[in-house]
This record gives structure tokens, sequence and C-alpha cells, in this order.
């Protein structure tokens, strides 16, 4: 084992080092909770700096820290800061109700072989899958006896539900904005995503460009949408250069399933010389500028720290009721309009 710090005390219990360092200190701006989580647990990994002064944990708070609750955190080995902030919202959440949280990250060679987290024993009561994992893998870690949550699900569904799903709503939001751009007059839109057949919220987000233009009486034009692109090769520079090239005639809009895909798009566009929005526009999904000075793509946020937060406290409710049905809990995205979609002032 590494060197115990202070760093990796907060860490891993989902804490600021700030809070881990007043808590040692016995700082009464931390509540006594806190202060007493943070010196057993201190104590408990070996760690030198609690002061000898500090009292020893109450027998009371040795019960709660006895039944606190073991979460399993899987995620797959990307960067993308997107799930760094679903994995805050966990750890926030379940740090507030005594809930200690790991990471583990499955690569695609543990998924095939279903080679299970080092670390999954029977201390641990719930997974969370911050990203879609295969089905056979999820199986493999539920015949362990553990809860399964889920951050999306398969569109064709599972022959039985593993678990309870807290899931982004992209159907209605999508609508709402396949509508802003045609209000300004566009009707060649296209539609560009990856695994919109596979996964439930890529396909609501599909499903609401579809509806929207379907109500506009506007006919899709196939060589405009491609809703199932390949993730293993597809954000990457070449084959959004490739998209452009096979476009022909330029589409007058189109809308990304996420802001990534907005992105590699319009720099793709740009390098032909074609504008965004003057001669294309285009949107995405996710709302990933928003600590930008000057966000640009028209989006949908999505509070990915709430839906973290969110998975948390469906756990904490299944633990009340274990024998009610499996549910799916849908978050709310807002859109947001900016250049990126705006023809005209009253765009």
């Amino acid at each position: 084992m590494g060197k115990i710090t202070i760093q990796k005390i907060a860490k891993d219990l989902g804490l600021s080092r700030n809070t881990v360092s007043m808590a040692l200190k016995g700082n009464e701006l931390v509540t006594q909770r806190t202060r007493e989580q943070v010196v057993q647990y201190a104590r408990q990994v070996g760690y030198l700096g609690v002061p000898a002064g500090q009292p020893a944990v109450p027998e009371s708070a040795g019960e709660k820290e006895a039944a606190q609750h073991r979460i399993m955190i899987l995620r797959k080995p990307d960067v993308a800061v997107y799930w760094d902030k679903v994995i805050n919202g966990i750890s926030e959440e379940a740090s507030r109700n005594h809930c200690q949280t790991q990471v583990a990250v499955v690569t695609q060679e543990d998924e095939d072989e279903k080679r299970l987290p080092v670390g999954l024993d029977d201390s641990i009561e719930a997974v969370f899958c911050v990203k879609m994992i295969n089905r056979e893998y999820i199986e493999e870690v539920r015949q362990r006896g553990v809860r399964i949550f889920l951050l999306d699900t398969y569109k064709d569904r599972w022959e039985e539900a593993p678990g309870d799903i807290v899931k982004i709503e992209g159907f209605q939001p999508m609508v709402k904005l396949t509508r802003h751009l045609i209000s300004q007059g566009m009707k060649r839109i296209g539609f560009l995503n990856e695994n919109s057949s596979l996964y439930e919220t890529m396909n609501d987000r599909y499903s609401g460009y579809l509806y929207a233009m379907a109500q506009a009486g506007i006919a899709t034009e196939p060589d405009l949408v491609r809703p199932d692109m390949e993730s293993d090769t597809f954000y990457a520079t070449e084959t959004f250069d490739r998209i452009v090239e096979e476009y022909g005639e330029l589409p007058e809009a189109v809308m990304c399933g996420n802001d990534e895909i907005a992105k590699f798009l319009t720099q793709a566009l740009r390098k032909k010389g074609i504008r965004v929005p003057e001669d294309v526009a285009v949107t995405g999904f996710d709302n990933d500028e928003e600590g930008m000075l000057d966000p640009f793509f028209s989006t949908v946020n999505v509070d990915a720290k709430w839906l973290g937060r969110r998975m948390v406290q469906c756990f904490l409710w299944r633990l009340e009721n274990p024998d009610a049905p499996y549910e799916k809990i849908g978050i709310s995205g807002q859109v947001v309009i900016r250049k990126s979609s705006r023809r005209s002032a009253g765009g």
C-alpha cells in the first residue's frame, strides 16, 4: 500500500482535502459525524497524522461505521470530464449518507473475459455502472448477489431488468432543439450520433429529432441522417473529414448526439471553409462548454453531478424497499440556445 496522505483519505471518503484536514484537527466547523468518520478511517488505514489527543470514536459512532454501506463504481478507461462529474456526484452524496465508494475501471478485455474488478467482495452492496457495460458482464456481477444501478440501459431492454436505472431524459429537449432550427426556416436538418439503436438515452435523442421533423411535415434525408456511427472509430478527425466530404449538398443544420460530436464536426466544416452557423448550424447535447468564458454550441444542459447524486438516493431508497419493482428515473435536460444555431437575431 502506498503512503497514506490527507489527499488519499479525502478521495477515499469523497470529501475535500480541507474538510479532512479540519476534521483531523478537531475543528468544530466540520460536523461531529464527519469528524468521527474521518478520524476512524484515518486510524483504520494507518495514517500517522491523527493527533494523539484526538478522542476515540464513540461506541455509537463505531456502530454507525459498522453499518456503513459500500458502493463500487464501474467506469470505462476514458478521460471524459462528463463521467468525472457523475462520479463526483456519487462520491459527494455517498459521503453525506455515510457510504463508502471505490472506483474500478473495466476495460474491453475485462468485459470479454468476464474478469470482475479487484475488490468486488462480499462487503460491496451495490455496483453503479456509470457507462454502459455489456449485458453478460453485468449479469456476472449480479450473480454475486450485489445490487445493480445503471446510468443508461439497452434500447431493446433486458429479458429481466438487472436493477434500477437513472437516466437523462433526452426526447423532449431534442424535440425543442429541432423546433428551434425549424422555426428559423431550416428544413434540410441532419442528425449525427453513435449507437442510437443500442442505448436508450441515445435513442431518445434520435427519436426526439424524428418526432419534431415528422410533426413539422418535413421529410428526413437519408444522406444526412447517421444515427449509428461506430464508437471505436468514430471520434477521429479523419472520420469527420470524410463525413463532410460525403455530404455533397450541405445540410442547413446538423444535430449531434453530444457536444464532442458537435466539436469534431465543426472543426471538419471549418477546414473546408464552411462557416458555423452561417452556412451550417450545429447543435450538441450535454453542455460540456458550461464552464467556458464564451460557450458556442446550442445544446441540452445535463446536470451530470446530479445524475450521480440521484443514483445514491435510489440506492438508499432500495435498501428500505428491497422488494419493490425496479424503477427507471428520468432526469430532465434543459435546452440552451447559443451562437452555433442562430441564423438571425430572432432565432
